[in-house]
Protein backbone atom coordinates (compact mmCIF):
# COMPACT_ATOMS: atom_id res chain seq x y z
CA UNK A 1 0.00 0.00 0.00
CA UNK A 2 1.05 3.47 -1.18
CA UNK A 3 1.26 6.60 1.36
CA UNK A 4 -1.83 7.69 -0.28
CA UNK A 5 -3.76 4.58 0.30
CA UNK A 6 -3.63 3.53 -3.46
CA UNK A 7 -2.47 -0.03 -4.56
CA UNK A 8 0.62 -0.02 -7.16
CA UNK A 9 -1.42 0.14 -9.96
CA UNK A 10 -4.31 2.77 -8.77
CA UNK A 11 -4.41 6.07 -10.77
CA UNK A 12 -5.14 9.39 -9.25
CA UNK A 13 -8.41 11.24 -9.61
CA UNK A 14 -8.16 12.12 -13.10
CA UNK A 15 -9.71 15.62 -14.25
CA UNK A 16 -10.52 16.49 -17.72
CA UNK A 17 -11.81 20.15 -19.22
CA UNK A 18 -12.20 21.51 -22.80
CA UNK A 19 -13.34 24.85 -24.06
CA UNK A 20 -11.00 26.67 -21.45
CA UNK A 21 -9.26 29.52 -23.67
CA UNK A 22 -11.36 31.78 -25.32
CA UNK A 23 -8.62 32.37 -27.77
CA UNK A 24 -7.63 29.51 -29.44
CA UNK A 25 -9.95 26.57 -31.87
CA UNK A 26 -9.48 23.86 -29.08
CA UNK A 27 -8.02 23.96 -25.70
CA UNK A 28 -7.83 21.13 -23.08
CA UNK A 29 -6.69 20.70 -19.23
CA UNK A 30 -5.70 17.36 -17.61
CA UNK A 31 -4.68 16.48 -13.97
CA UNK A 32 -3.74 13.90 -12.84
CA UNK A 33 -4.16 15.09 -9.18
CA UNK A 34 -1.93 17.78 -9.13
CA UNK A 35 -0.04 17.17 -11.62
CA UNK A 36 -1.82 18.96 -14.40
CA UNK A 37 -0.73 20.83 -17.58
CA UNK A 38 -3.01 23.11 -19.74
CA UNK A 39 -2.85 22.77 -23.68
CA UNK A 40 -4.12 24.96 -27.07
CA UNK A 41 -4.05 24.35 -30.52
CA UNK A 42 -4.97 26.77 -33.04
CA UNK A 43 -4.55 26.44 -37.00
CA UNK A 44 -4.21 25.89 -39.95
CA UNK A 45 -3.28 29.29 -40.12
CA UNK A 46 -1.10 31.83 -41.94
CA UNK A 47 2.75 30.29 -42.36
CA UNK A 48 6.24 32.08 -42.17
CA UNK A 49 7.40 31.93 -46.05
CA UNK A 50 10.55 30.57 -43.94
CA UNK A 51 8.77 27.86 -42.39
CA UNK A 52 6.29 27.07 -44.98
CA UNK A 53 6.24 23.72 -46.52
CA UNK A 54 4.31 23.10 -49.73
CA UNK A 55 3.09 19.19 -48.81
CA UNK A 56 1.37 19.70 -45.33
CA UNK A 57 1.14 21.96 -42.44
CA UNK A 58 4.07 23.20 -40.50
CA UNK A 59 3.37 21.69 -36.76
CA UNK A 60 4.69 24.09 -34.34
CA UNK A 61 4.81 22.52 -30.87
CA UNK A 62 5.98 25.03 -27.88
CA UNK A 63 5.51 24.03 -24.31
CA UNK A 64 6.10 26.29 -21.21
CA UNK A 65 6.69 25.18 -17.85
CA UNK A 66 5.38 26.82 -15.11
CA UNK A 67 8.73 28.36 -13.26
CA UNK A 68 10.95 30.42 -15.18
CA UNK A 69 11.10 30.18 -19.31
CA UNK A 70 11.64 26.86 -21.17
CA UNK A 71 15.22 25.38 -21.41
CA UNK A 72 16.65 22.09 -22.31
CA UNK A 73 13.63 20.02 -20.73
CA UNK A 74 11.00 21.71 -22.83
CA UNK A 75 12.95 21.54 -26.05
CA UNK A 76 12.86 17.83 -25.44
CA UNK A 77 9.25 17.52 -24.46
CA UNK A 78 7.87 19.78 -27.38
CA UNK A 79 10.35 17.08 -29.44
CA UNK A 80 8.32 14.59 -28.19
CA UNK A 81 5.06 16.11 -28.67
CA UNK A 82 6.04 16.82 -32.38
CA UNK A 83 7.29 13.25 -32.88
CA UNK A 84 3.83 11.67 -32.06
CA UNK A 85 1.64 13.84 -33.13
CA UNK A 86 2.79 14.52 -36.52
CA UNK A 87 2.16 11.35 -38.17
CA UNK A 88 -1.01 11.36 -36.61
CA UNK A 89 -2.25 14.96 -37.15
CA UNK A 90 -3.94 15.16 -40.75
CA UNK A 91 -1.38 17.80 -41.86
CA UNK A 92 -1.06 16.55 -45.61
CA UNK A 93 -4.87 18.22 -46.13
CA UNK A 94 -3.37 21.51 -45.52
CA UNK A 95 -0.17 22.57 -46.57
CA UNK A 96 1.73 26.36 -46.75
CA UNK A 97 -0.33 26.84 -43.28
CA UNK A 98 0.82 26.53 -39.55
CA UNK A 99 -0.82 24.09 -36.75
CA UNK A 100 0.54 25.62 -33.20
CA UNK A 101 0.25 23.19 -30.10
CA UNK A 102 0.56 25.14 -26.91
CA UNK A 103 1.13 23.20 -23.57
CA UNK A 104 1.37 25.07 -20.42
CA UNK A 105 2.57 23.12 -17.57
CA UNK A 106 0.29 23.85 -14.41
CA UNK A 107 2.76 21.94 -11.77
CA UNK A 108 5.90 23.42 -10.05
CA UNK A 109 8.98 21.68 -11.15
CA UNK A 110 10.89 19.78 -8.10
CA UNK A 111 14.76 19.35 -7.32
CA UNK A 112 16.67 16.47 -10.00
CA UNK A 113 18.04 13.83 -7.18
CA UNK A 114 20.45 12.06 -9.51
CA UNK A 115 23.33 12.68 -11.27
CA UNK A 116 24.85 9.08 -12.09
CA UNK A 117 26.80 8.91 -15.74
CA UNK A 118 24.01 7.60 -18.19
CA UNK A 119 25.24 3.81 -18.07
CA UNK A 120 26.90 1.88 -15.46
CA UNK A 121 27.69 -1.92 -16.65
CA UNK A 122 24.35 -3.70 -17.18
CA UNK A 123 22.60 -0.27 -15.83
CA UNK A 124 21.28 2.61 -17.51
CA UNK A 125 20.00 6.45 -16.45
CA UNK A 126 17.94 7.38 -19.43
CA UNK A 127 16.27 6.43 -22.47
CA UNK A 128 17.07 8.19 -24.66
CA UNK A 129 20.83 8.55 -23.04
CA UNK A 130 21.43 11.72 -24.36
CA UNK A 131 18.97 13.76 -22.59
CA UNK A 132 20.55 12.49 -18.98
CA UNK A 133 21.91 13.43 -16.37
CA UNK A 134 21.34 17.32 -16.24
CA UNK A 135 24.30 19.10 -13.64
CA UNK A 136 23.31 18.39 -10.09
CA UNK A 137 20.82 20.18 -8.52
CA UNK A 138 18.96 21.14 -12.07
CA UNK A 139 15.05 20.91 -11.75
CA UNK A 140 13.22 18.56 -13.47
CA UNK A 141 10.60 18.84 -15.87
CA UNK A 142 7.55 20.28 -14.15
CA UNK A 143 7.85 18.23 -11.39
CA UNK A 144 8.84 14.55 -13.25
CA UNK A 145 7.47 11.86 -15.36
CA UNK A 146 3.57 12.53 -14.38
CA UNK A 147 3.36 16.01 -15.71
CA UNK A 148 4.63 15.41 -19.17
CA UNK A 149 2.37 12.60 -19.18
CA UNK A 150 -0.73 15.04 -18.09
CA UNK A 151 1.08 17.35 -21.46
CA UNK A 152 0.58 14.48 -23.74
CA UNK A 153 -3.47 14.27 -22.17
CA UNK A 154 -3.83 17.59 -22.82
CA UNK A 155 -2.72 18.46 -26.52
CA UNK A 156 -5.13 15.43 -27.23
CA UNK A 157 -7.57 17.24 -25.53
CA UNK A 158 -6.99 19.93 -27.13
CA UNK A 159 -6.71 18.61 -30.78
CA UNK A 160 -9.65 17.00 -30.67
CA UNK A 161 -11.75 19.83 -28.82
CA UNK A 162 -10.39 21.70 -32.01
CA UNK A 163 -11.88 19.51 -35.08
CA UNK A 164 -9.96 21.41 -37.17
CA UNK A 165 -7.56 18.95 -38.37
CA UNK A 166 -8.11 15.31 -38.71
CA UNK A 167 -6.71 12.59 -36.16
CA UNK A 168 -5.90 9.00 -37.63
CA UNK A 169 -5.26 8.17 -33.46
CA UNK A 170 -5.23 9.58 -29.80
CA UNK A 171 -1.94 9.46 -28.23
CA UNK A 172 -2.47 9.08 -24.15
CA UNK A 173 0.53 8.94 -21.28
CA UNK A 174 1.08 8.09 -18.18
CA UNK A 175 3.90 8.19 -15.75
CA UNK A 176 6.05 4.90 -13.88
CA UNK A 177 8.32 4.30 -11.06
CA UNK A 178 10.42 2.03 -10.04
CA UNK A 179 10.37 2.55 -5.85
CA UNK A 180 12.12 -0.19 -3.63
CA UNK A 181 11.97 -2.57 -6.35
CA UNK A 182 8.38 -2.50 -7.25
CA UNK A 183 6.24 -0.40 -9.99
CA UNK A 184 4.12 2.18 -9.25
CA UNK A 185 1.32 3.99 -11.75
CA UNK A 186 0.65 7.58 -11.39
CA UNK A 187 3.29 8.48 -9.03
CA UNK A 188 3.26 11.27 -6.80
CA UNK A 189 5.88 13.99 -7.00
CA UNK A 190 7.49 12.67 -3.01
CA UNK A 191 7.28 9.51 -4.72
CA UNK A 192 9.09 10.62 -8.10
CA UNK A 193 11.61 11.78 -5.62
CA UNK A 194 12.65 8.75 -4.20
CA UNK A 195 12.21 6.42 -7.13
CA UNK A 196 14.99 4.62 -8.34
CA UNK A 197 13.68 5.29 -11.83
CA UNK A 198 11.10 7.09 -13.59
CA UNK A 199 9.26 6.48 -17.08
CA UNK A 200 6.75 8.12 -19.30
CA UNK A 201 5.13 5.95 -21.57
CA UNK A 202 2.33 7.02 -24.43
CA UNK A 203 0.50 5.34 -26.88
CA UNK A 204 -1.84 6.41 -29.72
CA UNK A 205 -5.21 4.56 -30.21
CA UNK A 206 -6.46 4.41 -33.44
CA UNK A 207 -7.14 2.36 -36.80
CA UNK A 208 -4.23 2.20 -39.35
CA UNK A 209 -1.56 3.29 -37.24
CA UNK A 210 0.17 0.28 -35.53
CA UNK A 211 3.19 -1.33 -36.72
CA UNK A 212 1.78 -4.75 -36.71
CA UNK A 213 -1.73 -3.35 -38.87
CA UNK A 214 -0.70 -5.96 -41.68
CA UNK A 215 -1.19 -8.50 -39.03
CA UNK A 216 -4.64 -6.91 -37.76
CA UNK A 217 -8.39 -7.59 -38.70
CA UNK A 218 -9.67 -4.84 -40.67
CA UNK A 219 -11.40 -2.24 -38.52
CA UNK A 220 -9.76 -3.28 -35.16
CA UNK A 221 -8.83 -1.18 -32.61
CA UNK A 222 -5.16 -0.49 -33.22
CA UNK A 223 -2.14 1.00 -29.95
CA UNK A 224 0.93 2.29 -31.60
CA UNK A 225 3.65 3.30 -28.70
CA UNK A 226 4.83 6.88 -29.59
CA UNK A 227 6.34 8.02 -26.49
CA UNK A 228 9.32 5.88 -24.11
CA UNK A 229 11.04 8.20 -21.82
CA UNK A 230 13.08 7.32 -18.58
CA UNK A 231 15.15 8.88 -16.51
CA UNK A 232 17.23 7.05 -12.77
CA UNK A 233 18.92 3.57 -12.80
CA UNK A 234 17.46 0.63 -13.60
CA UNK A 235 18.15 -2.42 -15.52
CA UNK A 236 17.77 -4.34 -18.94
CA UNK A 237 16.04 -7.08 -17.05
CA UNK A 238 14.03 -4.59 -15.05
CA UNK A 239 12.30 -3.04 -17.91
CA UNK A 240 12.39 -6.19 -20.82
CA UNK A 241 10.77 -8.65 -18.12
CA UNK A 242 8.47 -7.57 -16.61
CA UNK A 243 5.33 -5.56 -17.42
CA UNK A 244 4.88 -2.43 -15.31
CA UNK A 245 1.43 -1.56 -16.43
CA UNK A 246 -1.38 -3.81 -16.15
Amino acid sequence: MRPDGRTNYELRPMRVAIGELDRADGSGRFEFGPAAALASFTGPIEVRIRDERVDAATLEVIHRPLDGIGATPSRALEDALRASFAPILTLNRFPRSLVQLVVQSLTPAAPQASSSPPWIGEKTTSWPPSTFPPPQGTPTLSGGMVPRAAAFNAASLAAMHAGSVGMRAVPLAVGVALVDGEYVLDPSAEEEAAADARFGFGWAFGTGISSAKDRMEDEAEEVESVWIEAEGTFTRQQVGDQEPLR
